[in-house]
């Protein structure tokens, strides 16, 4: 069971960037080299992290080669969603760049700490809380900017001023980065408990052992319900099936001759 949810993880990531790359070798495109990217670093990151989560009790080793390459994985990831991000959204804004290269500095930096205080197993750690802490920061920024964009493109498309398909996707998109920026928001709200609950981090390892399993099952939980909804967002984003885009010109046709 292990390797079962790893496994899920990988492909579920995978298929968009596999998309999403082999597109932006087409049009060399740069919002769709820096989408890739963010989807193929989350399918190794998050696949590793939640594999070493899993087995950090009983395959310690294999969980810090995990997490380790998790953490470059997710760092890259979150770092090419934030580019991603400024390009689409606001291209020649100087604000926006210099945001963007913040945010990438605070990743990578907070990623090395990590590794240079050698807590890339140490969920609780401060390193750790930093470093997840910010990279929520891309998709919550994604998400702020894609709902805006889909508010003022649903009003021109009510007017046939807009592709409805188009619009879609920027709803598809908010629903999307708003649930990959709730789910490791709540899972840092976890670490920082368990922080108040263990109180020092470094107490003895049964403790930890005790409550690591309360932790991993409240997460499991919080996914099973988060995920389905993020998962048809993103599958209705990527690869609509054609009955659904029918639907949405249909809905639109009608909207506009009501």
């Amino acid at each position: 069971m292990s390797f079962v949810a790893p496994i899920l993880v990988f492909v579920f990531f995978l298929a968009p960037a596999l998309r999403l790359l082999s597109l932006a070798a087409r049009t060399r495109q740069a919002p769709e080299l820096w989408c890739g990217l963010y989807f193929l670093g989350a399918s190794f990151g998050l696949s590793l992290r939640v594999f070493g989560a899993g087995t950090q009790l009983e395959m310690p080793d294999a969980a810090l080669l995990a997490n380790s390459i998790g953490h470059v994985g997710l760092a890259a990831g979150t770092c090419a969603m934030a580019l991603f991000t400024q390009r689409v959204f606001h291209p020649e804004s100087g604000r926006a760049k210099t945001f963007a290269g913040c945010i990438v500095a605070a990743i990578a930096g907070t990623t090395l700490w990590t590794f240079a205080g050698d807590h890339v197993a140490a969920e609780s750690s401060a390193a750790v809380i930093a470093t997840n802490a910010f990279r929520v920061v891309p998709t919550a920024w994604a998400f702020v900017e894609s709902f805006r964009y889909w508010r003022s493109m649903r009003k021109r498309a009510s007017l046939g001023l807009a592709d409805p398909v188009i619009t879609n996707r920027f709803l598809l998109w908010s629903i999307w980065t708003a649930g990959v920026s709730l789910m490791p928001a709540m899972a840092l709200s976890l670490r920082l408990a368990a922080v108040v609950v263990l109180g020092d981090v470094d107490r003895a390892v049964q403790e930890r052992s005790a409550y690591l399993p309360q932790v991993m099952s409240v997460v499991r939980a919080t996914f099973l319900v988060i995920t389905p909804t993020c998962a048809l967002a993103l599958m209705l984003a990527f690869f609509p099936p054609k009955p659904y885009l029918d639907r949405l010109r249909a809905s639109a046709s009608n909207a506009q001759r009501a």
